[in-house]
């Protein structure tokens, strides 16, 4: 029996807004799920991030959204009603106000462990583009060129994360086995973050310390932290002096974590040796944008998330929870599991 075959009759179908291109390009058969459920799935008019008007003008008829980094805040619940979940397709949910939405009854989700080892995969594979400067050679054959390009081996060197949930832990694997030592720094570092860091690799250990002492001993520095106000430009000025010049920093996890005007004069003015960044305060990055002539900087458009695996595996996080509320079910991963009983009120016969 398929999990459609479990839905319950609704008054009405529910139509589905797919915000995420990742849904669209992997979730064919989770698409096919809510069609047979009695929803009717609509791709956006463009993939998101939506601006908050178009995302508000496409959301009118909506009951649930998958989402990619859209605003949901307290003027897009206002304005969009009939919306009863808001899936997010991926990790992140700093663009959805989760406290507004539960005070509506209104559900919010996200897939946790979607795109741990492909993010941690392209961490280390921007890692190895900075050190060995393998987007310089490439760029040298392109334009008919041949040169050296002297680069440094990772092994004895050391990996500073900032941050140590599931991606974070990943990468640390990862860099052992490159024979990197690993240090951290986490506030919500705690005795099982340091059971975890024990057994990462045969006879070796993560260390943790406070984030300046991470800074000064790191010749990579990579960040794995959420985007919270508190965070909101961790990585400044004063910071990225920190760093030994010969150090290298590294960012897959939210652009607000970095002032990128102090990365931009830091990298021009010699005081980090290099970085590579997949993320940005504003995406898409306008076409002329400074960092994008900015030297010593690698610059990816936040692909850290997609590999195909990854992407199967967020449609199916992004589908499940509709299908589960169809059949009257709690959805797991609710971002707030409290706001389940004024859903049950406002939505239940909805």
């Amino acid at each position: 029996m398929s999990r459609s075959d479990t839905v319950r009759h609704s008054n009405r179908r529910w139509n589905i807004l797919v915000t995420a291109r990742a849904f669209h390009d992997s979730g064919s058969l989770w698409r096919q799920q809510l069609e047979q459920a009695g929803c009717q799935v609509r791709w956006a008019s463009r993939w998101g991030p939506l601006d908050l008007s178009s995302l508000i003008d496409q959301c009118q008829e909506i009951d649930c959204v998958i989402s990619a980094t859209d605003p949901y805040g307290a003027e897009f619940f206002q304005r969009c009603p009939r919306v009863r979940l808001v899936a997010r397709c991926g990790v992140g949910v700093d663009t959805v106000d989760v406290a507004e939405a539960s005070s509506r009854g209104v559900l919010a989700t996200n897939v946790p462990d979607a795109m741990t080892d492909a993010v941690a995969d392209y961490c280390l594979g921007l890692l190895l583009s900075l050190v060995r400067r393998i987007a310089e050679g490439d760029a040298c054959m392109r334009r008919g060129g041949w040169e050296e390009f002297p680069g440094i081996e990772l092994r004895g060197k050391t990996l500073g994360l900032i941050g140590f949930g599931k991606i974070g832990q990943e990468v640390a694997r990862r860099a052992m086995a490159f024979g990197m030592e690993v240090v951290t720094s986490d506030p919500m570092w705690s005795d099982l973050h340091h059971r975890i860091a024990e057994t990462l690799a045969p006879g070796r250990s993560v260390r943790p310390m406070t984030l300046d002492e991470l800074l000064a001993c790191s010749d990579v520095v990579s960040i794995h932290a959420p985007n919270t106000p508190k965070t909101r430009h961790l990585i400044d000025r004063r910071r990225l002096a920190m760093m030994k010049p010969t150090a290298v920093l590294i960012n897959t996890a939210r652009g607000a974590l970095i002032d990128q005007e102090s990365l931009q004069e830091a990298l021009r003015g010699g005081i980090i040796a290099g970085a590579a960044i997949d993320v940005y305060e504003q995406e898409p990055l306008p076409a002329d944008h400074p960092l994008r002539s900015t030297p010593r900087l690698l610059l990816t458009p936040h692909n850290a998330f997609n590999s195909k695996e990854a992407a199967e595996r967020m449609s199916r996080g992004c589908a499940e929870p509709i299908l589960d509320l169809l059949a009257g079910n709690k959805p797991k991963h609710l971002l707030d599991p409290s706001a389940w009983d004024l859903y049950e009120t406002r939505f239940r016969d909805a």
